[in-house]
């Protein structure tokens, strides 16, 4: 799990502020729009021959702006507050490279959906050479409800009442 606080500043919105969920992987095409640049455009399948590139998107039109003094935040839609990460692993069990594997070791990706409410994480079959993710080979899952288990020690994955909601969250 990867938390970060980012306080970015727009001087074109001064006294204003947004609280809203993003990873990692929007951070650079939100920071190039941000600053006037072209944001890249998504990476192909594969991209290895493509000099520059993105995953993510730029959130700043997703950004719900509020006054600093006291307004109350203005909620967007739920299914517009989501999330998404990958993480890529060379095993189902950590090892020496875990944490930043060769793409060559990479047999592992992690998929993961993070809302207000919930996070959810598909492992699954990863092919190194293609770049692709086999989600019909998953590994492992993950299933944790923010508001009862802020540190997501409780993997709610198995239990029954879990099971539809990854797909209450695709658009």
């Amino acid at each position: 799990m990867t938390r970060f606080r980012a306080d970015i500043l727009d001087m074109r919105i001064r006294g204003r502020q947004a609280v809203d969920l993003v990873e990692l992987l929007s951070l650079f095409p939100t920071l190039a729009g941000l600053a006037g640049l072209r944001v890249p455009p998504r990476c192909p399948i594969p991209s290895f021959h493509v000099q520059l590139c993105r995953e993510g998107r730029n959130l700043l039109k997703h950004f719900q702006f509020r006054a600093v003094e006291g307004d109350p935040p203005v909620h967007a839609n739920p299914r517009e507050l989501v999330a998404y990460s990958q993480y890529p692993r060379p095993a189902d069990s950590p090892q020496w490279n875990s944490d930043k594997p060769s793409l060559k070791d990479i047999k592992i990706m992690g998929y993961s959906i993070r809302t207000i409410d919930y996070r959810y994480t598909v492992w699954v079959g990863f092919n190194p050479q293609e770049f692709l993710a086999n989600f019909s080979d998953i590994h492992a899952g993950e299933l944790y409800f923010v508001d009862s288990d802020p540190l997501q020690d409780h993997n709610v994955y198995n239990d029954s009442q879990g099971g539809a909601l990854p797909w209450s969250l695709m658009p």
